[in-house]
């Protein structure tokens, strides 16, 4: 219930400014125009690379573009909460409180998870409806529960940034490891494979490239979702293995920032 109320008051502090919350959702669709453009740019052109999800590079882009939102939130949303309360002061306050720092933390932040989870079901939806795109009803479940899998994995990702801002405020790495690394080589806007072996492994570590590889296989090709299951347990594995450890790495945060009286530096 707790949660549920976080999300309540920032969805009405959201809609008390109308215009930006429609304005970014103006800027989400104008990029994908972009996007389909620049498709439209290279149409004539079949690249090997994109053959296996069907030649055009707009429906490629597409899938990756609706979850880009999960890695800016998941990297910035939970150490914001934490950056802003240590310069306002009242991060020992939330620490004292019955509820648990897990539950404020979350749940300030569960409304940008939450938006980004509608804006990308909105823009693939939208996105291939245009390009006339059949979807098997099972592969269409099936990639909710991805786009949930990519909200948790982000989540603990965030976890482990908001760590970092506990104990040494600025100069997050997380940020950099995750984020630039996710864009690059996440298979976002491009295959993966064209990247060198050495540095395919490296994506392999990173949960967007398993969520945008799984959405492709089960939006694009109309495969059977059997097909993609090797991929979402690599992203499972990716949360079970991460989500506990950041959550570790918190508690020890917190820790030490009690223990050296750093909660209210800035």
């Amino acid at each position: 219930m707790k949660l549920l109320a976080f999300i309540k008051k920032d969805f009405q502090i959201n809609m008390s400014y109308r215009f930006y919350f429609f304005l970014q959702f103006g800027f989400m669709f104008i990029s994908l125009f972009m996007f389909y453009f620049i498709g439209r740019t290279f149409s004539g052109a079949m690249s090997q690379y994109l053959s296996a999800y069907g030649g055009d590079y707009f429906a490629y882009v597409l899938i990756g573009i609706s979850i880009t939102s999960f890695v800016s939130v998941g990297l910035n949303s939970l150490s914001s909460v934490i950056r802003e309360s240590q310069v306002q002061g009242t991060l020992e306050a939330l620490l004292s409180t019955p509820t648990s720092i897990y539950t404020i933390l979350i749940g300030s932040s569960l409304w940008a998870f939450v938006s980004s989870l509608v804006s990308s079901i909105g823009m693939l939806t939208v996105g291939l409806i245009y390009i006339g795109q059949n979807v098997q009803l099972i592969n269409s479940i099936v990639s909710l529960a991805v786009l949930f899998l990519t909200f948790t994995s982000f989540l603990s990702v965030g976890m482990l940034s908001a760590s970092f801002i506990m104990v040494f405020k600025q100069g997050n790495p997380i940020n950099m490891i995750f984020g630039t690394s996710s864009y690059f080589l996440g298979g976002i806007y491009f295959p993966v494979d064209v990247l060198p072996e050495w540095v395919r492994g490296l994506s392999n570590l990173l949960p967007i490239t398993h969520a945008t590889k799984a959405l492709r296989t089960l939006l694009l090709t109309n495969q059977p979702v059997q097909n993609a299951v090797p991929i979402i347990i690599n992203l499972i594995i990716f949360i079970v293995v991460l989500l506990p450890l950041s959550l570790v790495i918190f508690k020890i945060a917190v820790k030490k920032a009690k223990r050296d009286g750093t909660l209210i530096q800035y």
